[in-house]
């Protein structure tokens, strides 16, 4: 018997089910095994241990801002029909914990009024993008998205202007970027015109955008503020092959976090770079082929690791990151952005053989 096949009992075994006696033997006698299952148990006692420590604090909802993505399965070749153990799935969002979040992942009924208006924003040729705007925290009250429509790029920004019990009054502005190419900032659809919409869950409003088709718009309320995987509700948590994704990555250096972009996420389809700008530490460019420069990168499941000029760097993100179990990454720690993208910091995707010269000149 080999381990991929024996994989998924392990898995059995840490959710506490009885296994075939040739797997058990299997198991009990193979070092790599037995080592998984090991992991997996320590998984599971850390993240409990992680949550004794929360205890009953409250926390910040998180809201989703970045590029748009893809989900599908991920596990390949003996992987696929393999089970992932209760305590390893709820590892694979301890990033999301360690950061204190406590949300749940699986959604609530659908109620008539809530705190939480969560808008699916549909384009033409898309499909629906989650919104999540809350009525209580004004930090919570705005969402973007940027991506391609109609062969165009646009972007979108929804404000939650106010509320009347179940009714909700929405400004949304809209942009047609163009041919535009580089990082995207909310910043650059904020000084477009915005329209004023009275919007309630139940209906279906539809927004124009100019030369690129309408918007269409449906909502729910929420008691909560949902976490969502990517950009899109009811999403699978593997990524699609040839996908990279980054979602709420944190970045340690030497085991110190250096780096928290909450809230933040991008998926890059099609062997597409992630990139991502940390102030004080520079530019990263996460791709899944070779780039002049960079160094080679290690993948496991929601964590890369690498090494460079003498430090031990460590991304951790909220779900798998790639079906790869290597990167490469290209740091730039010289790197200054322009004024306007001068922020703490940004994570956006590009075309790994388009790179602009100005992010890999100074790299290291």
């Amino acid at each position: 018997m080999k381990c991929d096949e024996a994989a998924e009992f392990v898995s059995a075994l840490c959710d506490g089910e009885l296994i075939p006696r040739a797997e058990a033997e299997h198991i009990g006698t193979c070092p790599a095994c037995q080592l998984l299952m090991r992991e997996y148990i320590e998984m599971g006692a850390e993240l409990r241990r992680v949550a004794s420590l929360e205890g009953a604090e409250s926390t910040t909802p998180r809201v989703w801002s970045g590029p748009e993505s893809l989900f599908a399965n991920w596990w390949k070749r003996g992987w696929r029909t393999m089970r992932i153990p209760r305590l390893a799935f709820v590892t694979l969002i301890a990033a999301i914990a360690v950061l204190g979040s406590s949300l749940a992942l699986v959604k609530v009924r659908a109620h008539s009024e809530g705190t939480v208006l969560v808008l699916k924003v549909a384009r033409p040729d898309a499909e629906p993008v989650a919104c999540p705007l809350s009525t209580r925290d004004r930090n919570y009250a705005t969402c973007g998205f940027f991506g391609t429509t109609n062969g165009k790029n646009i972007g979108y920004k929804i404000d939650l202007l106010g509320h009347d019990g179940s009714r909700v009054q929405l400004g949304v502005r809209t942009k047609n970027l163009g041919a535009r190419t580089g990082p995207e900032d909310l910043a650059d659809i904020q000084g477009e015109p915005q329209q004023e919409v009275d919007f309630e869950p139940g209906e279906t409003l539809k927004i124009d955008m100019p030369g690129t088709g309408m918007l269409t718009v449906t909502g729910e309320w929420f008691d909560h503020m949902p976490a969502f995987i990517g950009t899109g509700s009811n999403r699978e948590i593997d990524p699609q092959a040839n996908e990279l994704r980054m979602v709420m990555p944190l970045l340690l250096r030497d085991g110190t976090l250096v780096g928290d972009l909450e809230g933040a996420s991008a998926t890059a389809p099609d062997l597409a770079a992630v990139i991502v700008y940390i102030r004080g530490e520079g530019l990263f460019i996460l791709s899944p082929t070779p780039v002049k420069g960079a160094v080679k990168a290690h993948v496991n499941l929601s964590r890369i690791t690498f090494n460079e000029d003498a430090h031990a760097y460590t991304f951790l993100t909220g779900v798998p990151v790639t079906r790869s179990n290597h990167l490469w990454v290209l740091h730039n720690a010289g790197f200054k952005p322009s004024s306007q993208m001068d922020s703490k910091f940004w994570i956006t995707t590009f075309d790994v053989n388009k790179l602009p010269s100005e992010w890999t000149s100074s790299a290291r």
